[in-house]
């Protein structure tokens, strides 16, 4: 039968690899990113989600040049943020092994129903004895 301290291990050792990937993604979040665009007239800045986080004409004049060349600027300026963030993810750490995790915490989940069937078969029992029944 699968016991309490069996029970109390994998869910320590579940805990332990939680706290890994946890420390993981902690210790390898990726800096905001700054790029440049139209002579370094437009910025853009992506934060550590990847998202955008700010966008900075330095220049007014820049908003004169046509919607066009607007358009191609802040394609590129994006694009450009885009590549440099990658660039940072790309780096040599191996990823966790979440669906080792996963299979992990399912196999305890599904031992400890076991456990609780067994369980809840052995009281009916217990209960059947003490109400006179076999």
């Amino acid at each position: 039968m699968f016991g309490e301290d069996a029970i109390a291990q994998q869910l320590a050792e579940a805990r332990s690899q939680l706290d890994v990937v946890r420390q993981t993604q902690q210790d390898h979040q990726v800096p905001p990113v700054t790029a440049e665009a139209a002579d370094g007239r437009i910025k853009i800045t992506l934060g550590a989600n990847g998202r955008v986080d700010r966008i900075e004409f330095t220049e007014v004049r820049v908003l004169k040049e046509g919607t066009e060349y607007l358009e191609e600027e802040l394609r590129t300026l994006v694009n450009t943020a885009l590549d440099a963030r990658a660039e940072t993810l790309a780096a040599d750490t191996a990823a966790p092994d979440l669906e080792a995790l996963g299979e992990a915490v399912a196999k305890i989940q599904d031992q400890g129903l076991a456990q609780m069937r067994a369980m809840s078969t052995q009281i009916s029992a217990v209960m059947k004895k003490l109400q006179g029944g076999a």
